[in-house]
């Protein structure tokens, strides 16, 4: 019997070898595609609402901001991330419209979230743009209230940190 087991072994090791390279790879490739980040901005448009805030938490995290999802356990109170650097806390309010462009009623959010999380300012981050209001509201308040619109998304998926 023994004989005939090592027959068949010497007689198929080749197809055994390519059997279990094939196994490996695959599980190399499903490891990879677990942690890749997006590489375009239409993949970014194509995340559900809580796909874009775990996106953001692992770009961020990648750009030197230690991160918190806030967000995902029902109410927020305004911020779905919370971020760090240095000695400066950042509530992060992510909007992902698609095309639709960002109201002021997320810049209130944003602020309403960075006051509940103590922190020293509020980011409001959107795959689209800003309206006018919105710009208005981040720029005049007595909070510092900083958006990054499509653009600035962009610069971080080429490994740029728009400026803050």
């Amino acid at each position: 019997m023994l004989g005939l087991i090592g027959w068949t072994f010497q007689e198929h090791w080749r197809a055994l070898a390519a059997l279990l390279g094939a196994a490996c790879a695959l599980w190399v490739a499903l490891r990879l595609k677990r942690r890749r980040l997006a590489r375009s901005l239409e993949e970014v448009d194509a995340m559900s609402g809580h796909e874009f805030e775990r996106f953001l938490a692992k770009i961020l995290r990648r750009h030197g901001f230690q991160t918190q999802l806030v967000g995902e356990r029902g109410a927020d109170y305004g911020a779905d991330l919370v971020i760090r650097k240095g000695d400066k806390r950042i509530a992060v309010q992510a909007k992902n419209y698609g095309r639709a462009r960002v109201g002021n009623e997320a810049v209130q959010q944003a602020i309403a979230g960075a006051s509940y999380y103590g922190c020293e300012s509020a980011l409001v981050i959107t795959n689209s743009g800003f309206t006018k209001a919105a710009r208005t509201q981040a720029e005049g308040g007595a909070f510092e209230v900083t958006l990054w619109d499509r653009k600035a998304l962009a610069a971080l998926l080429r490994g740029k940190t728009p400026l803050y």
